[in-house]
């Protein structure tokens, strides 16, 4: 289980959204424009040249980076969360007052 929440989850979202991400930064980056050449936009924008084309489209390639990261970083640390309850656990611990 919890290698399905820290690590599974963040490479699904990865994907997911890297499909779109990706081509869009790094055609931003190439074309050194936001929104890229060719790219179908559905309302008049203005196009971003110069440094703040080339921050958006970092951008745009950065959010794959942090959700990447993050997998990595819960794969670590899954080893040190708890499997089962332990057998000496003292439950009444966890119960509301009522």
């Amino acid at each position: 289980m919890w290698h399905a929440l820290f690590v599974g989850l963040p490479l699904f979202s990865a994907v997911r959204i890297g499909l779109v991400t990706v081509p869009l930064g790094y055609k931003g980056i190439i074309h050194k424009q936001f929104p890229p050449k060719g790219v179908k936009v559905y309302k008049p924008t203005p196009i971003l040249r110069g440094w703040k084309a080339s921050a958006k489209s970092i951008f745009h390639l950065l959010i794959l980076s942090l959700f990447i990261l993050f997998s990595v970083w819960g794969y670590f640390q899954v080893e040190q969360m708890p499997h089962e309850i332990p057998d000496d656990f003292d439950l009444s611990v966890c119960e509301t007052n009522k």
